[in-house]
């Protein structure tokens, strides 16, 4: 069973490898990937040590993005790898930890729900702090536990209180879940026969109390300056909204992985039957939902801005995630074990396979019904679009009407007769909000690259999402139109301008790209006669492709 067990979990971190990775490079950055970005654009490091920013950008992903700005040029890749490498360890790292906990098996099964997490593979992608959080959230609990078994065991110690200091740093709402490993230890003290006081004098314990100190100083360095400095930063941005019964629901969707309900209340069934061997063979996984209680009841209290969507509630408890899976991996194991035993001898033979074909229904079952399989589709330069994981229930996803509504120009469509992902395509306006960049319907439906065009220099001085022609930017998924060097060195075909449309938005008549219609006039003066037009967008030759 160990060694079969071994070639699963080899097999599964090859696919969570290949998911994680593929078309990586080709991403455009989207949505919240660029406050980041922007504070490198108008921020030296001292300020952004001092704000946490209303549009939180992570100060230590600022400060590395400076950095690499100054260093090498700041491209998609450079500030991904971070969350890369962090989602590649976790896929690792999670299953080989609790095997010997739990056994091999529940490990393999662990690895192939993690390599297939929908979730996992977004945020592993993406240039947001999550991917690392989650890593750095559950070293702190096993690096804790490991000190409480052992409290001489320095190391141990010093892996919590680094692990947790940097994982609130990157996202202060960590903070309750890497706290709760102290408060796991320290509450059966409360109980203990002999009273607190003699308790609290053991050596033991006192050393426990000396790391919280650590941790609590090397934290508060990090946190508070940029608190006390910009209140107001953190302050706008709570007492807004609150997550309700119907965000958690959709928060198990997401965690799961699927859209279906039926799929959702088996696993929901198999983590239920898994849940118990979990709590006790893990004494992270207890502590863990101690954080995760503390957690939701910090949100409950602060009410962040937008915390009644889904995908916020479970970004913000994304620890449940792991834990969730490696409940359905127990329990589907410890029911097909149960059912083998129950079995009569003399049917063995024909038994053999039960325990294999229970393992693989969650898997098959939530393969089947993944939004990975739209992500994945050649050449797709936008699986991060929020179109895909906002909500993935369809009927509750508001993107899909909302971007139903933008208006679509049958050009897109007679690109499809093009050699598949031959054709380039610069589009512009950019939005970096993904709610108004409709790319991909445009990828989806003409089989072809489309990449941002960045007006910025050619008939706008600045604009928000996109980059100024310096060294300093070297984004390989986006052209500046302005540089007739960018065109040829990205290999562009096409030049498109969507024109102005009406939309609604909250209820409310809108005019979308109204902003920057004037440019539309610059782009014939430089590029000459379109090559297409209709009440929805013009298209242009590129110079060098006439």
């Amino acid at each position: 069973m160990r060694r079969a067990s071994a070639w699963v979990l080899v097999v599964a971190v090859a696919l969570g490898t290949w998911l994680r990775l593929q078309q990586l490079g080709a991403q455009v950055l989207i949505d919240d990937e660029w406050h980041a970005v922007h504070q490198v654009m108008h921020h030296f490091p001292r300020a952004m040590l001092l704000d946490f920013g209303f549009a939180d950008y992570s100060i230590p992903l600022g400060l590395l993005y400076w950095l690499e700005a100054q260093w090498l040029g700041l491209s998609e890749l450079a500030m991904r790898w971070p969350m890369v490498a962090c989602g590649l360890v976790t896929l690792v790292l999670f299953p080989l930890y609790v095997a010997r906990r739990l056994s091999w098996p529940v490990a393999a099964l662990f690895a192939v729900l993690l390599a297939l997490s929908p979730l996992l593979v977004i945020y592993s992608r993406m240039a947001r702090p999550y991917a690392v959080t989650l890593l750095l959230g559950w070293i702190a609990h096993a690096a804790f536990h490991r000190f409480l078994a052992a409290p001489r065991r320095v190391g141990a110690g010093a892996a919590y209180a680094g692990s947790a200091a940097l994982a609130t740093w990157l996202h202060p709402i960590v903070g309750p879940f890497v706290l709760a490993p102290f408060l796991y230890a320290v509450a059966p003290l409360w109980r203990a026969e002999g009273g607190v006081r003699a308790r609290l004098r053991s050596r033991a314990l006192l050393r426990v109390i000396v790391l919280g100190l650590c941790t609590a100083a090397l934290t508060g360095a990090l946190v508070l300056p940029p608190l006390l400095a910009n209140t107001h930063s953190m302050a706008a941005k709570s007492g807004i909204d609150s997550p309700t019964v119907a965000t958690i629901v959709g928060a198990a969707y997401l965690w799961m992985g699927t859209g279906s309900t039926p799929v959702l209340l088996a696993c929901v069934a198999l983590a239920i039957a898994g849940a118990m061997p979990v709590w006790r063979a893990l004494p992270e996984a207890r502590s863990g939902v101690l954080g995760l209680a503390l957690t939701l009841t910090a949100l409950l209290v602060t009410r962040p801005m937008f915390s009644y969507n889904p995908i916020a509630l479970a970004r913000y408890l994304l620890p449940a995630l792991p834990l969730v899976l490696l409940a359905v991996a127990t329990g589907t194991l410890r029911l097909g074990m149960a059912l083998r035993q129950r079995t009569h001898a003399r049917a063995a033979a024909a038994t053999a396979a039960l325990v294999p074909v229970l393992a693989a229904f969650p898997v098959l079952a939530l393969a089947a019904t993944s939004p990975l399989a739209p992500m994945l589709r050649r050449p797709n330069t936008e699986s991060l679009h929020f179109v895909y994981h906002f909500d993935f229930r369809p009927d509750h996803n508001p993107y899909l009407p909302y971007m139903a509504r933008i208006p679509l120009s049958p050009f897109w469509a007679s690109l499809a007769h093009e050699r598949h992902g031959s054709v380039r395509v610069a589009a512009a306006p950019f939005h970096f909000e993904s709610f108004n960049w409709d790319a991909p319907r445009w990828e989806a439906l003409s089989g072809q690259v489309v990449l941002p065009g960045f007006i910025t220099g050619l008939c706008v001085d600045e604009r928000p999402g996109e980059t100024p022609l310096t060294p300093a930017f070297r984004l390989r998924n986006a052209v500046h139109l302005a540089s007739a060097e960018e065109l040829r060195r990205r290999h562009i075909d096409y030049i498109v301008w969507q024109k102005p449309y009406d939309q609604v938005a909250d209820g409310q008549p809108a005019r979308v790209n109204d902003d920057v219609a004037a440019c539309e006039q610059t782009l014939r003066e430089r590029f000459g006669t379109p090559v297409y037009e209709d009440a929805t967008l013009v298209a242009f030759r590129p110079p060098a492709r006439r």
